[in-house]
Order: C-alpha cells, then sequence, then structure tokens
C-alpha cells in the first residue's frame, strides 16, 4: 500500500499537468471549448468592425436557418415545394405570422427569401 501513493500522486499530476498544457493551447487559440465558435447558424462570428460577414449576409444566413426550420422542414406545408414561383406566397405568409416565426427571425425570413427568390 505504502509503494501506492507516490504512484497515485504521480499519475494525478501528470495527468493535471497534460489537462493544463491541452487548456493553455484551446485558449490560445481562441477557442471556449463551448462548440465551434460560432453561433445559432452554424458561422463563425467575429463582433466589432472587422467583422468576418456582413450584416447582410449574416442576415440572410440565420433567415436560411429559420426557412429551413419553419417552412421548408420534412413535416412543413412548402417542404420540397419553396421555389420563385411559391416565395411570394410564403413571403406574405411570414408577414402576416402564419408560421412561429417572431421578431428580427422574420425579418431575416424575408431578406433571405427576397434575396435567394429575387422577389
Amino acid at each position: 500500500m505504502e509503494g501506492q501513493k507516490p504512484m497515485k500522486r504521480v499519475l494525478i499530476s501528470t495527468t493535471l499537468l497534460a489537462l493544463a498544457a491541452s487548456s493553455t493551447a484551446a485558449f490560445a487559440s481562441g477557442s471556449t471549448g463551448l462548440g465551434s465558435g460560432g453561433n445559432d447558424w452554424g458561422t463563425q462570428v467575429k463582433r466589432g468592425s472587422n467583422s468576418r460577414i456582413s450584416n447582410e449576409d449574416r442576415l440572410t444566413v440565420q433567415g436560411r436557418a429559420q426557412v429551413r426550420r419553419y417552412i421548408t422542414c420534412k413535416s412543413c406545408e412548402y417542404h420540397n415545394n419553396l421555389n420563385r414561383k411559391t416565395a411570394p406566397e410564403v413571403a406574405e405568409a411570414v408577414r402576416a405570422g402564419r408560421f412561429a416565426i417572431k421578431g428580427n427571425r422574420r425579418n431575416a425570413v424575408i431578406a433571405y427569401i427576397k434575396k435567394r427568390y429575387g422577389i
């Protein structure tokens, strides 16, 4: 039993040292360990004036995600049916609140539909 205590200490010390080294590398790379470092829409976002994507592109990405979630999902009314012909009808339905999309996300959906389908 006496010989196991020093070995246990060495094992714990080595494990802690490895953990400290890996977390230092993660923080140096800008990673927080909380996913990909992106946002709700799967894109990399850097705050401030040197943004990686423009506000228009950010709005489009958000709108596309909301369209996929609320309008063209497998059980949704417009699954495989959102196109240039149906886009004005969908945009009007979004404006009227027919889908469970609220606030700025509704504006993002309208922006995406306008840009994608040219309405």
